[in-house]
């Protein structure tokens, strides 16, 4: 199960990524203007906020497995719907807001909602079928790493199936979707923990609540910045529109590529248990970040990313771990959508947030986000326990 739920994941999030090379001039396709993906796209990020702590409580009341397909099912149908919305439209000249209107209830609530269920499905089982924290936190990495090579496989393929049509990743990432619903489907149906009729856990237990607000301000600070890489790309070295795009690839493919290594092989060899990842990694994050902000020219802002991406990389399994390791097992999928929800709050308010620190001020975003890190830092190091 184990290996097959994380396969699942990579093929899910590569999916999601596939769209990216393509979101921006497919909505121009169908007379969509910028605002309105970032709305469906907001909106998609909402549904994790929203809907992982219930996707909680279908765990613990169908188990991981139920999850997982009815996850994957309403994420096919927002797939499925949202490509043959794109079809219609990119041929059909129809009102702003039919399309505006089905992209939102495709690629926003049903996709939303559905993809919201693969984290909290994946980190619910992965905590339950490991015990200490060595194997949570290789465990954790494991999932974390799928993420990671995610961002690299999903926009390359996307990119690559661009030039055979504008519209084939669209197509393609439905079926993808659907043939992962069909793999997990067949799999057997593992053993799933009993919650006690009842029991809640508060987003201010006290067990669990630092490692919220410590993986908040990361995310957060990762947001801010992500959404205006681009634009202090171009700003800051002057360059055109293609070499921008062509520069913000490159620096994706090796965030991933570092976000996915130090999860996989670094994270689970560094001493300190979640506790000392989390210090480490909020700790790398921020020097990172500081070579970005006074980085003169490309040979030293994508090593300062890539070092932003080795620390969270870092302190993302310390974070899923600890959290799951400080609350009991019938808990788990309790805890696994509440750590969910926080990583989407981060990005429902991050762009947003990026965007306006940025009209002030370019380094705005990027000093922001390093102090959010050494306050992880700080937070971790003294209100988090350290689990056994």
């Amino acid at each position: 199960m184990t290996a097959t739920l994380l396969t699942a994941a990579l093929v899910v999030y590569s999916a999601q990524g596939m769209l990216v090379p393509v979101l921006a001039p497919v909505t121009r396709v169908v007379g969509l203007g910028e605002v309105d993906l970032g709305a469906v796209m907001t909106l998609s990020a909402a549904m994790l906020v929203l809907t992982g702590p219930w996707w909680g409580r279908q765990v613990d009341r169908h188990g991981v497995h139920a999850v997982l397909v009815r996850g994957l099912v309403l994420a096919t149908l927002g797939a499925v719907g949202f490509a043959v919305m794109v079809q219609i439209a990119a041929h059909e000249d129809l009102p702003r807001w039919l399309v505006l209107s089905v992209f939102a209830l495709t690629r926003g609530i049903l996709y939303g909602l559905g993809f919201a269920a693969v984290p909290v499905a994946g980190l619910t089982y992965l905590a339950s079928a490991s015990q200490g924290a060595t194997a949570r936190t290789k465990a954790m990495g494991a999932f974390g790493a799928m993420q990671g090579i995610s961002l690299v496989v999903g926009p390359a393929l996307g990119g690559l199936l661009a030039i055979g049509g504008l519209l084939l990743p669209v197509h393609v990432a439905p079926v993808l979707v659907s043939a992962t619903l069909v793999a997990v489907w067949l799999l057997p149906r593992p053993e799933r923990q009993e919650r006690p009729h009842g029991e809640r856990l508060g987003w201010r237990d006290p067990r669990v609540l630092p490692y919220l607000v410590a993986g908040a301000s990361l995310f957060l600070g990762l947001a801010l910045v992500e959404i205006i890489m681009g634009f202090l790309v171009q700003d800051r070295l002057g360059l055109s529109n293609s070499a921008t795009a062509q520069v913000v690839a490159l620096a994706g493919v090796l965030i991933g590529i570092g976000f996915a290594l130090t999860q996989a092989f670094l994270a689970p060899r560094i001493p300190g248990g979640p506790r000392g990842l989390l210090v480490a990694g909020s700790l790398v994050a921020a020097a990172g970040y500081g070579g970005a902000i006074f980085a003169p020219n490309l040979a030293t802002l994508l090593p300062s990313m890539v070092v932003v991406a080795v620390g969270l990389g870092l302190a993302l399994p310390g974070y899923n771990a600890g959290a799951t390791l400080a609350v009991e097992p019938s808990e788990h999928a309790a805890v696994a959508g509440q750590l969910a929800a926080t990583v989407g709050m981060t990005y429902v308010a991050g762009p947003i947030l990026g965007a306006g620190l940025y009209a002030l001020h370019p380094l705005a975003p990027i000093i922001g986000a390093a102090l959010l890190s050494v306050a992880a830092a700080i937070l971790a190091a003294r209100r988090v326990t350290q689990p056994v």
